[in-house]
């Protein structure tokens, strides 16, 4: 989910593809413009069922919405097993290889 705010300054259209992305990793995934959150916040759900990750036009992108790939594996504090993925810093776009894909060049 993000903002219609978000959505309309990247061009982002309710169910695009998008790429959301960030130094670990991109999980593609549909884009759903919402009201439900705040300009310059996303929220998703963190993995899914499947994990995809393939090359597309030079670029390796994850396919099956795993978000944990996006966020930290260290601790919340040091010597604790407690997890912190449940935020991170990302960048959304509108995925300029959808049409590559669904034409399957992929």
């Amino acid at each position: 989910r993000l903002s219609r705010a978000d959505a309309t300054i990247r061009g982002i259209a309710h169910r695009d593809l998008v790429k959301v992305y960030n130094d670990r990793g991109a999980v593609i995934c549909a884009a759903d413009v919402s009201p439900l959150v705040n300009a310059g916040v996303v929220k998703s759900y963190e993995a899914s069922a499947e994990f995809k990750l393939i090359e597309i036009e030079g670029e390796r992108v994850e396919i099956g919405g795993c978000m944990n790939m996006l966020t930290p594996d260290r601790s919340q504090t040091a010597g604790t097993s407690s997890m912190s993925p449940n935020s991170c810093l990302v960048q959304v776009e509108k995925w300029r290889s959808a049409e590559a894909f669904k034409l399957g060049r992929a």
